[in-house]
């Protein structure tokens, strides 16, 4: 026999649904004490930009890069985007392929180091695409790995 006061009903999960968008949709982002406004414009091949490191990985030998603008409404410093967000292109047969720092002055990890409440910011994001191209980007947090958002090509 089981009484009322043994049983314990956990609590339902509620998590906000992750925006999801096509290339040129700005999407509103919230997380961490950040809200921002975020559009992936384009994804297009890219020679390789200085400070890529070893050159890109057969069979395609590709360097990709998404186009990103960042409208920062609220931000606990400027550099919280920084190291928070992760755009990493995903593939139709789900490989992901991670971001690459590189030194091209336009870089979008460089210009969201500075990136106080009420700027915008826009810059290239690199990917070595050696195997399909990219069907999907997808803003990851860098610490947890939790789906932020995507934009469907």
């Amino acid at each position: 026999m089981f009484t009322a006061a043994g049983l314990v009903v956990p609590a339902e999960a509620t998590a906000a649904p992750t925006p999801i968008g096509r290339l040129g949709e700005t999407l509103r982002i919230e997380v961490k004490g950040i809200v921002a406004d975020i559009t992936v414009h384009s994804i297009d091949p890219s020679p390789v930009p200085p400070g890529f490191g070893h050159p890109p990985r057969p069979p395609r030998h590709q360097v990709w890069r998404a186009w990103v603008t960042v409208h920062t409404v609220q931000a606990p410093n400027p550099y919280a985007q920084s190291i928070t967000y992760q755009f990493r292109g995903v593939t139709p047969t789900g490989d992901a392929y991670e971001p690459r720092i590189t030194d091209a002055p336009d870089d979008l990890q460089r210009a969201l180091q500075n990136a106080p409440a009420g700027s915008t910011v826009s810059g290239a994001v690199f990917w070595d695409c050696y195997r399909d191209l990219v069907s999907n980007v997808v803003l990851l947090d860098k610490a947890t790995g939790y789906h932020l958002a995507q934009w469907n090509v």
